[in-house]
């Protein structure tokens, strides 16, 4: 079940309380928040599926397990490879050692910044449940595409080839 931090950036006013509450937990805050054009945006590890962080780690510290990157900060030597990986900017070297987002798990998957957003800017969610929410929203429309010369494309406007074809259609004068 690979987990995610979504955010909504309309919603955040820069208070800062994701921030204290994560330092409160970690002894430094993994999360930043950044002003970009007057809205602000949460950075936060998105824990992705290839992890380039791990990959380029020197000394095997990021690793994934169970859909969550997961930094050994015992094992890391601060070279700051992984900061310069990670494509989010959700990795940073303090006191060289490098720091991020592990949504909490050793807290019973409890995030101490979502518990702590009064403005519920901030979610875990699971990426499974977004895929088939997307899949259910799109059926009418698949069910709606038959393939060319099929008896239930004899009542519908709309197949396959008609589709395809009146997009690729090119008015030649």
């Amino acid at each position: 079940m690979k987990k995610i931090v979504m955010l909504d950036s309309k919603s955040c006013d820069n208070c800062g309380d994701c921030m204290k509450a994560c330092s409160e937990v970690h002894g430094i805050s993994r999360i930043s928040i950044l002003d970009y054009q007057g809205e602000y945006f949460p950075v936060v590890c998105q824990h992705c599926a290839s992890a380039p962080c791990g990959e380029i780690c020197p000394v095997n510290a990021i690793d994934v397990n169970n859909g969550t990157v997961h930094l050994n900060e015992e094992l890391c030597i601060g070279c700051g490879l992984c900061a310069l990986a990670c494509p989010f900017g959700a990795i940073f070297i303090n006191e060289k050692t490098a720091h991020k987002c592990d949504l909490c798990i050793e807290e019973n998957n409890e995030c101490a910044c979502i518990k702590a957003c009064s403005k519920r800017c901030l979610e875990v969610i699971d990426v499974e449940d977004i895929v088939l929410s997307k899949k259910l929203k799109n059926l009418p429309n698949l069910a709606s595409v038959t393939k060319p010369g099929s008896k239930a494309n004899k009542n519908k406007n709309k197949d396959l080839l008609s589709l395809v074809t009146s997009s690729s259609r090119v008015n030649n004068p």
